[in-house]
């Protein structure tokens, strides 16, 4: 399973300021801020970080579980593409609940 090209594309774009690392992981391709994984581009859609205690993304329809069976608070997949309108919002919070994290040794 491939990443989405145009969406990885897109991404790399809107998080060019922060110079993150790309690392392949899941069978996509992982954005890494200060090591810590910020968002990753797979063939279904975003997997991002969230805040675990905001509640939008219960009320998302795009949004899903990032493990089905396996309760994550602070990630969720998304059903988005290159084309989505609040792609950037997206990227943005993830990016902001990296920056709130210390860097990795």
């Amino acid at each position: 399973m491939a990443p989405n090209v145009q969406l990885v594309e897109r991404v790399r774009s809107l998080m060019k300021a922060e110079a993150p690392e790309e690392k392949s992981m899941f069978g996509g391709l992982a954005f890494l801020i200060a090591g810590h994984m910020t968002v990753a581009v797979g063939d279904g859609g975003l997997l991002a970080r969230i805040d675990p205690d905001a509640d939008w993304p219960t009320r998302d329809p795009r949004a899903g579980e990032a493990m089905p069976g396996r309760p994550m608070r602070n990630w969720r997949t998304f059903d988005v593409d290159a084309d989505t309108e609040d792609l950037p919002e997206l990227v943005a919070h993830a990016v902001q609940q990296v920056r709130a994290l210390p860097p990795k040794a």
